[in-house]
């Protein structure tokens, strides 16, 4: 009898409310191998779109399995082509630097719920998942883990992360110029890719092209203010 009470669950102990909804997602954890590559998931989102509008918040929580790269890397794809779209970009951008932000932070990935509550079309995401698998046919079969000393270093998700953040302002900033989305795609592209597939090569691809955009957005922005002063 005295075995029975010990064991039976005391009716005032807190009770496992199972996982919330709305936490943000915690990505994968450190050093656990992903489970494919980055081209079969790319696969698997085009399920997801199966004729039907595809809800953010759904989309989030399937690609926060691999974390805030995998994310940076998605929204970056329609920007991999020389014409900006700047009504498309600024909003993507945004999102892009906010995950960018939550990477250098040490944070789960996570958007707002108004974001969440919003649907991408099935064919703006199919579109988007055949400009990856474009990408990824040209560099997959170049990309290996190489440089492990560097991802092992506490400091490399932050860096990278913040790459990506400074990265998605370029590419929300609306300018009409050939190649403005192109570069900061690029760079998201390969550094969310190389911290993906532990490739240090590409994630220093990615740093080089990020120096190179630094100096190109500093001349469009700051040129001008230049001019405006010399005149005034």
């Amino acid at each position: 009898m005295s075995d029975e009470l010990l064991s039976a669950p005391d009716p005032a102990a807190p009770r496992d409310a199972g996982p919330d909804p709305e936490a943000p997602s915690a990505g994968p954890a450190p050093g656990v191998p992903h489970c494919c590559r980055l081209s079969e998931q790319l696969e698997e989102v085009l399920e997801l779109a199966a004729g039907n509008a595809v809800p953010a918040g759904l989309l989030l929580d399937h690609l926060a399995v691999r974390g805030h790269a995998l994310l940076a890397f998605f929204l970056a794809l329609p920007f991999l082509q020389p014409i900006p779209l700047p009504g498309v970009s600024t909003p993507f951008g945004l999102a892009v630097a906010l995950i960018g932000s939550l990477m250098a932070l040490g944070r789960p990935p996570w958007l707002p719920r108004r974001w969440r509550a919003r649907s991408l079309p099935a064919k703006l995401v199919v579109g988007i998942v055949r400009t990856g698998q474009r990408f990824l046919a040209r560099v997959e079969r170049f990309i290996r883990p190489r440089g492990q000393w560097y991802h092992r270093h506490r400091w490399a998700r932050g860096i990278a992360g913040g790459v990506i953040a400074v990265s998605g302002l370029e590419l929300a900033l609306p300018l009409p110029i050939l190649f403005t989305n192109t570069l900061p795609a690029l760079v998201i592209a390969t550094t969310a890719v190389g911290m993906l597939e532990e490739d240090a090569l590409l994630v220093a691809v990615g740093g080089a092209g990020f120096l190179l955009g630094l100096v190109v957005f500093g001349a469009i922005v700051g040129l001008p203010l230049l001019g405006l002063t010399a005149v005034l």
